[in-house]
C-alpha cells in the first residue's frame, strides 16, 4: 500500500445529469486528507477528508441512501491532474473539531483517459487533421459537455460492473 497527501476532493454527482444539464461539482473544503492506494487490480483506494462539522449532513445522506458518487481528487500537490473514482461513504466520525470521513473508491478515469476517451468520440464523430487537434484542444479546455459524457458513462460502467456490490 502506497500513502498519499490527499489535496482536493470534489463530488462531481451521484447520478449522472440529463444530456441537457452540466456537471456541477461541490469542492469540499479539506483541512486534512489521506489517500491509500492499496495497490490492488481493482485499483481501490482508501480516502479519509478531515472537513469542517458542517459537511456532517452532506456526507451522512450518502450514508443513509447507499448512494455512490462520482468524485474527482488530486493528490500530493493541488496542481497534480485529478483523476476520477466511483466511491461510496463509509464512515463519518467526529472529532472535536472537524469530521473525519472515510471513502472507499475506484479510480474510472485519470486525465490520460479522458483524453484518451475524448480523442475517440472526437475520431467517431469524424474530425480529423487540423480541425481534430483544434477540436481536441477547444473540447479539452471546456471540459463541459464531452468530459460529462464520458463520466457519464464511466459512472454507468462502474455500476454495471457491480462496483457497488457489498463486500
Amino acid at each position: 500500500m502506497k500513502t498519499f497527501r490527499l489535496c482536493s476532493l470534489i463530488i462531481l454527482f451521484d447520478e449522472p445529469p440529463a444530456e441537457n444539464e452540466s456537471v456541477r461539482g461541490k469542492e469540499i473544503p479539506i483541512k486534512e486528507g489521506l489517500i491509500i492506494n492499496k495497490e490492488e487490480s481493482e485499483k481501490n483506494w482508501l480516502l479519509e477528508a478531515v472537513v469542517h462539522k458542517d459537511w456532517k449532513n452532506f456526507f451522512e445522506e450518502y450514508i443513509s441512501r447507499d448512494q455512490h458518487v462520482m468524485a474527482e481528487v488530486t493528490i500530493t500537490k493541488r496542481t497534480n491532474d485529478p483523476a476520477t473514482l466511483y466511491c461510496q461513504i463509509k464512515a463519518v466520525h467526529e472529532l472535536q473539531e472537524h469530521l473525519s470521513i472515510h471513502i472507499e473508491g475506484r479510480i474510472v478515469a485519470k486525465k490520460e483517459d479522458l483524453s484518451d476517451m475524448l480523442l475517440r468520440n472526437l475520431l467517431d464523430e469524424g474530425f480529423s487533421g487540423e480541425e481534430l487537434y483544434a477540436e481536441f484542444r477547444r473540447r479539452k479546455k471546456d471540459r463541459g459537455r464531452a468530459i460529462q459524457g464520458i463520466l457519464s458513462n464511466a459512472y454507468e460502467q462502474a455500476r454495471a460492473k457491480g462496483f457497488d456490490e457489498k463486500k
